[in-house]
């Protein structure tokens, strides 16, 4: 039975993510690890995990010492950290025995945008499907999450340890746990909205974003789990990469929404979403998003079975916001 260390137990995949395991898998011995001390009573007494270790991801020392000492590390902690999976990497590389360790990443599809400025759809913009393995060759260190993926494909192709990456969609939907977490979907536009003093959305607002409901994206990595101790690891590491998503939807339809919810909230005064120029819809790397085109297929994933189960992220962010304070 394969020892697992789960890596960003307390985030929104994470927590729900360590109570299936242990329910698919109650025999297999399951490490959790995060900061926050306070969270300790609900791995062990509601989960019922076997280890709990503490730590930030900057410990590069103590990831890397703890994943040699697993066969599996799932990393849902932070998909855009070359340094974290760089320590989980070497750490798996140096395990002992005959087996070679497997690393499966949660990564984001902010690398799949294509830079537009004007917040307009177009078909021209590329679709990054997962079944091209061409596409995944194209991930790069410029991207928002490429550098942790290519580190990571490079690794998997090297033919030390066996990798799988799930790429997915900015995520919605409230997770269970000890300390219940939006993701970082909602924090990223639910904070931008709130640096700025209203919710933005960039011209026209018809740029498309992919979305993932958190217990579609769950349901799949159960499923890679599954994958990555049952079968033989054969081909190159990009034969591994996977993009998951649920529904295309505009980024103005998204924003006349989260405008509505916020409004209703008490946070703005007005509940109307506004249009914007690129410059002046936040700081930092969230105008890119809201400028862009995020075009993901899944043809790979689906081929595994992948299936959509959740209600249209417009029907869930008032239901998801609805107890969340801001």
């Amino acid at each position: 039975m394969p020892s697992v260390l789960l890596v960003g137990a307390t985030g929104m995949l994470g927590a729900s993510l360590s109570r299936q395991l242990k329910e698919k898998y109650p025999n297999w011995p399951l490490t959790v690890y995060f900061r926050n001390v306070q969270a300790d009573y609900w791995f062990r007494n509601v989960v019922g995990v076997d280890t709990i270790e503490h730590g930030a991801f900057e410990d590069t020392a103590k990831v890397r010492a703890l994943a040699a000492e697993h066969d599996i590390v799932i990393n849902t902690g932070s998909s855009f950290d070359p340094t974290l999976s760089q320590a989980i990497v070497e750490g798996l590389k140096q395990r002992r025995g005959s087996q070679k360790g497997t690393l499966i990443h949660v990564s984001g599809g902010g690398n799949f945008i294509d830079l537009r400025k004007d917040g307009k759809y177009s078909p021209d913009s590329k679709v990054w499907n997962d079944a091209n393995e061409d596409d995944i060759k194209l991930i790069n260190s410029s991207m928002l999450n490429g550098a942790a993926d290519r580190l990571i494909l490079d690794a998997g192709n090297e033919g030390n340890i066996n990798t799988f990456i799930v790429c997915q969609a900015l995520t919605y939907g409230v997770a269970e746990g000890p300390l219940p977490s939006l993701g970082i979907g909602y924090k990223i536009l639910t904070g931008n909205a709130k640096s700025i003093g209203f919710v933005p959305y960039v011209g026209d607002g018809s740029a498309l974003l992919s979305v993932i409901h958190v217990n579609d994206a769950l349901n799949f990595i159960l499923k890679i789990v599954d994958l990555a101790v049952s079968e033989v690891v054969t081909g190159p590491a990009e034969s591994r990469y996977y993009n998951i998503y649920g529904e295309r939807v505009a980024w103005k339809d998204v924003a006349t929404v989260l405008a509505r919810t916020l409004h209703k909230k008490g946070l703005f005064s007005s509940s109307e979403a506004r249009s914007v120029p690129i410059e002046q819809a936040g700081e930092g790397e969230i105008p890119k998003l809201l400028g862009s085109n995020m075009l993901m297929q899944g043809d790979r994933a689906a081929s595994l079975g992948f299936k959509v189960t959740a209600r249209s992220i417009l029907e869930h962010i008032p239901e998801d916001l609805e107890a969340y304070s801001f």
